[in-house]
């Protein structure tokens, strides 16, 4: 990882007696003895379906210099504390601040982790970037984020999630950002947070933790965001349709590329399928002018089919839209938008899953979400989930008569590929849990049974 620290000082800075007899130097930290290196120390973290002290054992085995955990083990070293996830944070907490760098942690309902990647690839043109793998952003990814900064290391983006009010607080008192940003502010979560006002609430703890001698980026095309840093006394950069960096116009082409005006920098066509994602660029493109950034499109190109989860891709002719990673009623607008924009002439057809964690108001918003898709033209829904009946019904009470719900992968797809031809386009959508990336297996099946082409 690029760092050395004696077992003695990381004892003291997690506070506990150091262990004896004195080790190497710790130069990393794991949490997974499948990807443990010699050198490092050992988180035995627990959760309600692990115990990782079980492991310490095999942590030694595979040359790790101690273990931080909750009792003795004669195997090697051990820092014993009474919760090995507190002592992390800890850990991290102080390796960062002796690192004199700037830190911008990423927050939002929807699309913090393409955020971070673009912005990311912008500010990779100039300095050495430490940012978030994938979307590790809660209590344990954001520490392991920050430990993975080195002495090579310029600046760090930190990604930060949250289910429930003073987590993102939490974490930032872990990270100590010089600069913050909300993409966005939707229904998400709601089960943990109770109210959009309540997640409003808890996004603005990454402006309320942010020094005053720090800056936040606003997202003035967000009603909850522009209502944020009422308060803050540092810098604040504004962008969306007003403000600092401004979107002009946005459009796709004829090859289904999104073509931006941005000011100040002007245009850009980007490989992105969802208008949606202007928010991503334009606060990329906020943070790279604020630090002297001049090279964008290139760096956005190659980031954005990494960045988006979002994919397009054919399947026996067929235009799949796919984006079964998550699902709230604002990406769930975004990504039938995108499927009404696709150029072509074929059938636009939304096969849609539950959203969840929204909480009393369920089965109101999934019966809204149906209503959408008839009021913008979809030709056919298809739904899966304990709310596919809610979606049916809001669809058909507009005037949508092609909906219909299944309750299965397999016979959703099999109703939906005998109306299927060459030329239509397909989305794909629904939460994590729903698993509608299945649907897109069952169709492969029906188009190739024999596995090929």
């Amino acid at each position: 990882m690029g760092w050395s620290y004696p077992v003695e000082q990381l004892a003291s800075w997690i506070g506990c007696s150091v262990p004896a007899p004195a080790a190497r130097p710790i130069t990393g930290v794991s949490t997974d003895t499948r990807t443990l290196e010699a050198g490092d120390v050992y988180v035995a973290l627990k959760g309600p379906n692990f115990d990782a002290e079980t492991f310490v054992a095999m942590a030694f085995e595979k040359g790790a210099s101690a273990a931080i955990c909750q009792q003795e083990h004669p195997e090697g070293p051990c820092l014993v504390v009474p919760d090995p996830l507190v002592a992390l944070q800890r850990f991290a907490s102080r390796h960062r601040m002796s690192h004199d760098i700037p830190v911008l942690a990423i927050t939002g309902s929807c699309g913090k982790t393409t955020a971070k990647d673009l912005t990311t690839a912008l500010l990779e043109t100039r300095y050495r970037v430490v940012k978030t793998q994938g979307n590790l952003n809660n209590e344990i990814g954001c520490p392991l984020s920050l430990l993975r900064i080195d002495r090579d290391t310029t600046f760090a983006v930190i990604e930060m999630g949250a289910n429930h009010g003073g987590e993102i607080a939490n974490l930032c008192r872990l990270a100590r950002p010089t600069e913050t940003a909300v993409t966005l502010v939707a229904p998400a979560h709601l089960e943990g947070f109770g109210s959009i006002a309540d997640v409003a609430k808890a996004k603005a703890e990454i402006v309320d933790n942010l020094d005053a001698d720090g800056r936040f980026y606003q997202n003035m095309d967000n009603p909850w965001c522009r209502d944020m840093a009422q308060d803050f006394a540092g810098e604040i950069v504004r962008f969306g349709s007003e403000g600092d960096v401004v979107l002009r116009s946005c459009a796709f082409d004829a090859e289904g590329e999104l073509l931006l005006d941005i000011d100040p920098i002007g245009k850009l066509r980007l490989p992105l399928p969802v208008k949606a994602h202007a928010t991503n660029v334009l606060l990329a493109v906020a943070v790279a002018l604020q630090h002297g950034i001049q090279d964008f499109e290139g760096p956005l190109r190659a980031a954005c089919a990494a960045a988006s989860r979002f994919k397009v891709y054919d399947l026996g002719g067929l235009e799949i839209l796919d984006d079964t990673y998550n699902a709230n009623p604002t990406s769930m607008a975004a990504a039938l938008d995108a499927l009404m924009e696709r150029p072509g002439t074929g059938q636009r057809i939304a096969v849609l899953g539950d959203m969840l964690e929204l909480g009393p108001d369920a089965r109101q918003m999934h019966g809204e979400l149906g209503e959408m898709v008839a009021r913008l033209g979809v030709d056919r829904l298809y739904t899966y989930g304990a709310h596919a009946c809610d979606i049916i019904r809001g669809a058909r009470e507009a005037g949508l008569s092609e909906a219909e719900s299944y309750d299965s992968h397999h016979a959703l797809a099999t109703a939906l590929f005998p109306v299927t031809a060459p030329g239509d386009t397909i989305l794909l959508k629904g939460s994590r849990g729903v698993r509608m990336e299945q649907v897109a297996g069952a169709l492969q099946q029906l188009i190739a049974p024999d596995g090929g082409e």
